[in-house]
C-alpha cells in the first residue's frame, strides 16, 4: 500500500497509509493530513490513489505544491519522491516499503543540505568570524 512519510518539523514524523481514493492535505481540521502552518492553504492539495498509482493535485493553493523541488499543478508520484507543502516535507513510498522513525529524518533531508563542520574547519581558505 502506498504511504507518505510526513515531517511537519524536525521532531514530528509520521507515516500515513494512502488507503482512500482521495487523501486531502491542508490547514483545515477536516483534512486527512492537517498541516497547521501559515504557508498552507485550508484545502491545499489532494492525493488521488488508484491502485498503486498516486497523483498529487494542487487545489489552487496560494503557495503551491512542489515535487522534488519543482512546482506542479498535478503530478503522478514515483517511489522516493519528495513533496513540499508549506514548510512540511513528505516522502512518497510506493508499494509495501516501510521505514523506521530513525530513518525518516535522514530520508527527508535533501542531498547537499548537511554541512560537514569538521571538513569546513580544515579548509585552508576559511577565516574565523569570531574568537
Amino acid at each position: 500500500m502506498p504511504k507518505l512519510i510526513v515531517m511537519t518539523d524536525m521532531a514530528t514524523t509520521r507515516q500515513v497509509a494512502l488507503r482512500e481514493p482521495e487523501t486531502t492535505v491542508g490547514r483545515a481540521s477536516t483534512n486527512d493530513i492537517v498541516i497547521d502552518h501559515e504557508q498552507v492553504s485550508r484545502f491545499h492539495a489532494v492525493l488521488i490513489t488508484e491502485g498503486t498509482r498516486v497523483t498529487i493535485k494542487d487545489l489552487n493553493s496560494r503557495n503551491g505544491v512542489q515535487v522534488n523541488g519543482v512546482k506542479v499543478a498535478s503530478q503522478a508520484l514515483s517511489h522516493g519522491d519528495t513533496l513540499s507543502i508549506g514548510s512540511s516535507q513528505m516522502r512518497f513510498l510506493g508499494g509495501d516499503q516501510e521505514i523506521t522513525a530513525v530513518e525518516a529524518p535522514r530520508l527527508m533531508t535533501p542531498p547537499g543540505l548537511l554541512v560537514d563542520l569538521d571538513r569546513r574547519a580544515e579548509a585552508p581558505d576559511t577565516v574565523p568570524l569570531a574568537r
